[in-house]
């Protein structure tokens, strides 16, 4: 019965509650003005859609614009990202794809039923994370496998200077991933921390200089080498 309720939430709403789950993923909340930044749409379209996903309980709307999701709307939300990242692991280890590239793609694949997108999960290996290095949620009858390495993971707007590995994307963001494309930055990269200002972390990948606004370098992580 959940696995219908997915399917009979329209596209554009399955997105809200994508968003919503992932805006958390890399700032502990949603606001109204991140949701609609991250979707394109105007502000006011994104408090309709809201308003209507409320209706049905998947929402709830707070205080200085905090939208949280509900029990079940948290159900679906994490079922959904399920299914996007499965397919970004797909189109990236199976099909090549670009990984900056399968975050566009996958909106096309995640929408497929839930048989044939656990069908592509096993062929792709059963993968415990997408591309971007976030954790694919499991369902009721996969174990969650975790690594049994302890690791002091750190942002790379509060890192250090030092040599560092990027272990993920947080969240991958639409309107990150294009920044974070032109830099080259993705999980495996090794990167050096150089400075740290008010607005920029300054980096050094592949004997390059480079610049990270502030925004863009809270979404990465990284694990000290």
């Amino acid at each position: 019965m959940e696995t219908r309720r997915v399917r009979l939430l329209e596209a554009g709403h399955e997105d809200y509650l994508a968003t919503i789950y992932r805006l958390r993923e890399v700032y502990g909340q949603a606001r109204l003005s991140d949701i609609s930044k991250e979707l394109g749409v105007k502000p006011s379209t994104a408090f309709k859609i809201l308003s209507q996903l409320e209706e049905k309980n998947l929402v709830k709307r707070h205080m200085y614009r905090e939208i949280t999701l509900t029990e079940k709307g948290e159900d679906l939300a994490r079922k959904i990202i399920r299914k996007h990242r499965i397919a970004e692991a797909f189109l990236a280890y199976i099909l090549g794809v670009d990984v900056f590239d399968t975050h566009y793609y996958a909106h096309y694949l995640e929408h497929l039923p839930d048989e044939l997108i656990e069908r592509i999960y096993v062929i792709t290996g059963s993968p415990v994370k997408c591309p971007h290095g976030n954790v694919i949620p499991p369902t009721e009858t996969t174990e969650r496998r975790e690594s049994s390495k302890l690791v002091q993971y750190t942002r790379l707007s509060e890192a250090t200077c030092g040599l560092y590995r990027v272990e993920k994307i947080a969240g991958e963001l639409s309107t990150i991933l294009p920044v974070l494309k032109k830099l080259q930055l993705k999980p495996g990269v090794v990167i050096e921390v150089v400075e740290q200002t008010p607005k920029y972390t300054t980096i050094r990948h592949e004997h390059v200089l480079k610049e990270v606004i502030k925004r863009v370098a809270y979404t990465i992580i990284l694990e000290p080498i």
